[in-house]
């Protein structure tokens, strides 16, 4: 592991190279905001399976994910660049981010770009940029989620890959359900290693699915909750498995 990274995982902290600040928000002290070892080996795990010439960060904080994937991508056999998104990294982040990815040696791999995403991805569309794979960790609308996603899916190769982190919450959940309807994508998998799909629970609630006269009854996002999916966890990863050729009137509930 990069000693720059696993000094950061083993204090807790980081440095503006003044003042050391825990790896929480700075206006939320007991909300964290970096990924833990096991979504940081899932999105490894990932970049060594697509081994993308060209990844793509929305969200950078302190630096933590973008300092796993650097660390994946510096072991591929090819170059590699990773374009990062993140409008907040001077005002709020005071550039710690940027700071650890150079200080990591990885200033090569970066293509840091301090807009928002819904201005930096049309733009990476437009420059006709592709990608094999990207870490969706912004803004946690579902609105913004779902621009992003739109974006994303237009700029993803055949075979790539998309994160979300925060996967557990609502907004970020509801727009993954929506991604899967694709018939493009498929579920690539999550940060926990057993799959919640064996579970009790999971075998009870698809046999109260099945039952006709409760189906119309339950709402199906309540019978059909994200371990029969095979989306429970923090992170989760979607694959796109073939060209997109939804026709312009396809529609499909989430």
């Amino acid at each position: 592991m990069n000693a720059v990274l696993e000094r950061i995982i083993e204090t807790g902290q980081v440095s503006d190279g003044t003042d050391s600040l825990p790896l929480s928000h700075p206006d939320f002290p007991h909300l964290p905001v970096a990924i833990d070892r096991a979504e940081g080996r899932l999105l490894q795990r990932i970049i060594a399976d697509v081994k993308p010439r060209t990844s793509l960060e929305i969200g950078c904080a302190y630096g933590v994910s973008t300092l796993y994937i650097c660390e994946a991508l510096n072991a591929l056999p090819h170059l590699a660049r990773h374009i990062v998104l993140d409008p907040f990294q001077t005002t709020q982040w005071r550039r710690i981010g940027v700071k650890n990815v150079l200080d990591a040696g990885y200033g090569t791999l970066l293509d840091f770009r301090e807009q928002r995403s819904e201005f930096g991805l049309p733009q990476l569309l437009q420059e006709r940029v592709s990608i094999e794979f990207a870490l969706v960790d912004g803004w946690h609308s579902f609105d913004q989620v779902l621009v992003e996603f739109y974006y994303l899916n237009r700029m993803l190769r055949v075979g790539g890959v998309i994160a979300f982190d925060d996967a557990d919450r609502r907004p970020i959940n509801r727009v993954i359900r929506h991604a899967l309807n694709y018939p493009a994508y498929r579920v690539y998998g999550t940060e926990r290693v057993e799959s919640t799909r064996r579970t009790a629970l999971g075998r009870l609630r698809r046999a109260v699915a099945a039952i006709p006269a409760v189906s119309p009854i339950i709402r199906p996002d309540v019978l059909h909750r994200d371990w029969d999916l095979g989306i429970f966890g923090s992170c989760v990863a979607i694959q796109k498995i073939g060209v997109d050729h939804r026709s312009s009137g396809w529609d499909c509930g989430f």
